[in-house]
């Protein structure tokens, strides 16, 4: 009679190699990988780390910035906290407010909407732990004041991706999941309240969540993470399909790995600028022109400084105005997906660069408009 392998031991082992394996999300791949990008800068200042979060949890995710119409200085990033809520930094990236209102993904902010008679600056984001899309209004000082409403979504599938766009005097708000799933809301502040009406449904084959809208073009900007970067128009009545970004294929241009992440935009005059995507698989980020046809221009990394660098990052944000005398030609934000201080892993925060570094790193070098005040 033959004996039957010791199945439970097996069993064991391979769980505790996949345990081992789930936990080293920082892959020697990856470290392979992110050599492959000689464009290196640093991190010109970071953000408090998260606060009551380990330094294994993954809970820092998406990046926004509001811009003081008073003093630039006094600017903010509004940064999720995807284990428990939103999180405003200064440009020293002292926190200076948290709000525990849930599981918050991502953030975007538009400024100048109207309200009635008043015009009003506005974040909003995508809150999985209700399933809603969720809207502050921005005070003078930068804190939030959470409307009355939330947006309770109509797809099945939990909330993650999320941004704002906003169409002349039309702010619109566009949520994916997991599954490819995609709505368009039309958002109308009311007083303390949110009205909105789903004008769009969209479908892509797979796992989706990085987005961003060019206001200007007319165009929302959505990455696929295993496929690449699709565009397509704002226009909800539009008949016109996804195109695909065809440089931005994950197969095809072998500086950008699985995933693609987060999506953001630093604009220019006349509609030029670049799109910026985190290549999370190489710890990297991708630079495109902001203008059809979208050419690859090349991608580059934070690595360790001063201030540590940033790996496998999520939610990214640029800004092209002069945000005072630490980020006098704009700021490039990202979130790190491994932070460390004095050598020790702590809970993530977020990586502020200086544009201009940026820019230098390129040959020939990528423009610097400081001018182009194009609406947020």
């Amino acid at each position: 009679m033959h004996k039957r392998p010791n199945t439970i031991i097996l069993l064991g082992i391979t769980a505790s190699l996949l345990i081992a394996c789930s936990c080293d999300r920082s892959s020697e791949g990856s470290r392979k990988a992110s050599l492959l990008i000689e464009k290196v800068t640093e991190a010109d200042g970071e953000t408090d780390a998260l606060k009551n979060r380990l330094a294994t949890e993954d809970a820092a995710d998406d990046p926004a910035i509001w811009v003081n119409p008073d003093s630039s200085e006094q600017s903010r990033i509004i940064g999720t906290d995807k284990k428990g809520g939103l999180a405003v930094y200064d440009l020293d990236g002292n926190e200076l407010f948290y709000y525990a209102d849930g599981n918050m993904n991502n953030v975007d902010v538009r400024q100048n909407i109207k309200n009635g008679q008043d015009s009003i600056d506005i974040a909003a984001c995508s809150n999985r732990s209700s399933n809603t899309l969720d809207f502050y209004s921005i005070e003078k000082d930068g804190s939030l004041h959470r409307f009355e409403n939330a947006i309770p979504v109509e797809m099945k599938d939990e909330v993650y991706g999320f941004c704002l766009s906003k169409s002349q005097d039309q702010l619109y708000a566009f949520v994916n999941s997991t599954f490819g799933n995609i709505e368009q809301w039309e958002i109308m502040p009311e007083g303390k309240k949110i009205s909105a009406k789903l004008v769009r449904r969209l479908k892509l084959a797979s796992k989706t969540e990085g987005m961003v809208s060019d206001d200007e073009a007319g165009i929302l900007f959505i990455g696929e993470e295993a496929k690449g970067i699709w565009k397509i128009s704002i226009d909800p009545n539009s008949t016109k399909g996804f195109e695909l970004l065809s440089q931005s294929t994950v197969d095809q241009n072998e500086n950008i790995y699985e995933d693609i992440e987060g999506l953001c935009i630093y604009k220019q005059s006349n509609g030029s600028g670049y799109l910026i995507a985190s290549s999370q698989g190489n710890y990297s980020y991708a630079v495109f022109e902001r203008k059809a046809p979208h050419n690859y221009l090349g991608s580059f990394r934070i690595g360790d400084g001063v201030i540590d660098g940033a790996e496998e990052t999520d939610g990214i944000e640029a800004i092209n105005l002069n945000l005072g005398e630490k980020f006098p030609e704009g700021m490039f934000v990202v979130q790190d997906g491994f932070n460390k201080k004095d050598e020790k892993s702590i809970a993530q925060n977020f990586k502020m660069v200086r544009w201009e570094k940026i820019a230098n790193l390129f040959e020939p070098k990528l423009n610097i408009d400081t001018q182009c005040i194009a609406a947020k």
